[in-house]
């Protein structure tokens, strides 16, 4: 939510600035510049913006994979006292989720190479 609203921002502001230079009276060479400074640095922030949720996304599947991991460890020193078919469910649910965690990974990985 913070990155939209962020996002939302600077389209806003860079709609303004465009909006401005476009019915200002300059000549058309420096307008073509002061569009082009406004799309560059446009460009600029919303790089910016993609790399820090980027991020993020990494920064969330490590401790998402850590607690899971965690969560598996416990249910193996501790699951003697469930019963076989319910600690098997709950393993399989775990399994399911790190595979969702792997995917989500390579695609974090993927965009972060076709950024590059």
């Amino acid at each position: 939510m913070k990155a939209e609203s962020l996002f939302a921002l600077l389209s806003g502001v860079a709609a303004g600035a465009i909006l401005g230079i476009l019915f200002a009276p300059d000549k058309g060479e420096e307008t073509r510049e002061k569009i082009k400074k406004v799309a560059s640095e446009g460009y600029d922030n919303l790089k910016d913006i993609t790399e820090e949720t980027a991020h993020d996304l990494h920064v969330r599947a490590r401790y998402a994979r850590k607690e899971m991991n965690a969560l598996k460890k416990t249910l193996a020193e501790q699951g003697a006292s469930f019963k076989e078919d319910a600690k098997a469910k709950i393993l399989e649910q775990l399994d399911r989720l790190e595979k969702a965690l792997a995917k989500e990974e390579e695609i974090i990985e993927e965009q972060d190479t076709a950024e590059a």
